[in-house]
């Protein structure tokens, strides 16, 4: 047996044990690994030329599962038995693939388009931070842990696919050679490993740092070293920078002066690397930041994991419904390759933060489904911030919703538009690449409403067809739709026929 073989035998057992022991009593989870193979979204992603190309393709289904791809473009090769494509395209065009999967109940055939040119993040980001939870207490274990994790409990298989180091990775001084220096102690085999582990899974590798001298946390920042630092992300196999804006200088064009600088110093490496612009809105970045290098950019300060809370009180955190209002006007700007971000999800921390759980008391279990379902239509960024390895099967059933991820991984990009804004309750609608519409109804108070969907609460709303994402049925609309909404409940249909192909 070669190293190759070997090396894919132990992974796939390796699975076969975190599949056991992860998803023992997570029906959700278990739901993932059931039935025929089912090729999720995305259906587009992007690369730079020339540089690492990685990607692993989401599939649901019974396991074994193998993969294959037809019209795969030179200079790429797929392992069919983890389903990771891999490799570089020297060429830029559109190359469409069809991805196939097939087990032992049946198999599955879905186009992707494999955009080689200048974009990066052809649809949201979806994946993991250590923020929110951990905050200053991340590891390499905890890291590597959350991989396992991930792809045990079928998040993978859905379309995460980024793990995001944040904050308190690096030591507080830049070493005598010029270089951030990793904090040993948190990761001991330094930052390429856990890489190396990331991308040997299908994953992608986040880092952080900050346009100034320190970071937030006070640890050592990247301003005036920004080539250095940019080229160090890309040795070690860095696929994200989230760069932040603590103790740097109000000012619009220093802002853009510096995000720019290490825009240019990102593009100039070897290595796609999704530029995360995180200045928390203060200077309208959504004007500027795709001319500065950036793919998605904050929209408001830091979330809490609350529901309503204004910047003013403790601590500056944000409430879901706060950051929510913030964003709602904000539709114009998003679109492929350039993304609003209203922050990270809080969807299962419940309150248990070692970084922001003093000023969080957490949210209800309909909160957080009604945050997820929002942050999916505004096309928002969908990065988990709760522990994914230790997780009840309510927090699982909302981050596995494929049909809700389907409509933020759409390809046509939009952000939803609120198309109503009454005393009580919202209505927003966000275009499908097939020609259908997502619409939301959500309650935004504390006792129950009713909202009456039809031709005139939204214009051009088809009633042809409609799927209730909240019963997964088709609704019966002879007479509309009269939607009852629970306290601050979200109910979203999928509203049209699908254009034929």
């Amino acid at each position: 047996m070669n190293k190759q073989c070997f090396l894919t035998v132990v992974l796939f057992f390796s699975f076969l044990v975190n599949i056991l022991s992860v998803s023992a009593g997570n029906p959700a989870s278990e739901k993932i690994f059931e039935g025929k193979p089912v090729i999720n979204a995305p259906q587009i992603t992007g690369n730079y030329p020339s540089t690492p190309f990685i990607f692993y393709i989401p599939t649901s289904g019974q396991r074994p599962m193998e993969w294959s791809v037809d019209k795969l473009p030179k200079g790429l090769k797929l392992n069919p038995e983890t389903g990771i494509i891999s490799g570089t395209i020297a060429s830029k065009g559109d190359y469409t693939v069809t991805l196939k999967a097939k087990n032992a109940l049946g198999t599955c055939e879905q186009k992707m388009i494999i955009r080689i040119g200048d974009e990066l993040l052809l649809t949201p980001p979806m994946g993991w931070n250590s923020w929110n939870t951990f905050g200053r207490h991340l590891t390499e274990e905890l890291v590597l842990q959350t991989a396992d994790a991930m792809i045990a409990n079928g998040m993978r298989d859905l379309g995460y696919s980024f793990i995001n180091i944040d904050d308190f990775w690096q030591l507080p001084e830049r070493g005598s050679d010029g270089h951030l220096q990793i904090d040993k102690t948190k990761f001991p085999r330094g930052i390429k490993y856990v890489a190396d582990y990331l991308h040997e899974r299908g994953f992608k590798l986040g880092i952080y740092s900050d346009a100034a001298d320190k970071t937030c946390g006070g640890v050592c920042g990247s301003y005036g070293y920004e080539e250095v630092d940019a080229k160090d992300f890309a040795s070690w196999g860095v696929d994200l920078l989230k760069y932040d804006y603590c103790n740097a200088p109000a000012g619009r064009v220093e802002a853009m002066n510096r995000y720019a600088k290490m825009g240019k110093a990102l593009r100039a490496t070897d290595r796609s690397i999704v530029f995360s612009i995180c200045e928390w809105g203060q200077r309208e970045p959504w004007k500027w930041a795709k001319e500065v290098g950036g793919h998605l950019w904050r929209v408001s300060g830091d979330i809490g994991d609350v529901w309503n809370r204004e910047a003013n009180q403790m601590g500056g955190l944000r409430g879901i419904l706060n950051i929510l209002e913030i964003n709602a006007p904000l539709n114009e700007y998003a679109g492929p390759a350039g993304w609003n971000d209203p922050d990270m999800l809080v969807v299962g921390i419940g309150g248990k933060s070692m970084s922001i759980g003093s000023e969080s008391e957490g949210c209800t279990q309909e909160q957080y489904k009604s945050h997820f379902g929002l942050w999916c239509m505004m096309a928002s960024p969908l990065l988990c911030g709760n522990d994914v390895r230790n997780m009840n099967d309510s927090t699982l059933q909302i981050l596995l919703d494929k049909d809700l991820i389907a409509i933020n991984q759409d390809m046509l990009g939009k952000q939803a538009e609120r198309s109503i804004r009454a005393d009580y309750y919202d209505v927003w609608v966000k275009p499908l690449a097939d020609g259908r519409k997502a619409v939301a109804c959500f309650n935004r108070t504390n006792s129950p409403q009713v909202v009456e969907l039809n031709t005139q609460t939204v214009e051009d709303l088809s009633l042809n067809q409609v799927y209730s994402l909240d019963t997964r049925t088709t609704v019966d609309t002879t007479k509309g739709i009269i939607v009852k909404l629970a306290p601050y409940q979200c109910k979203i249909y999928i509203c049209g026929e699908a254009k034929k192909k």
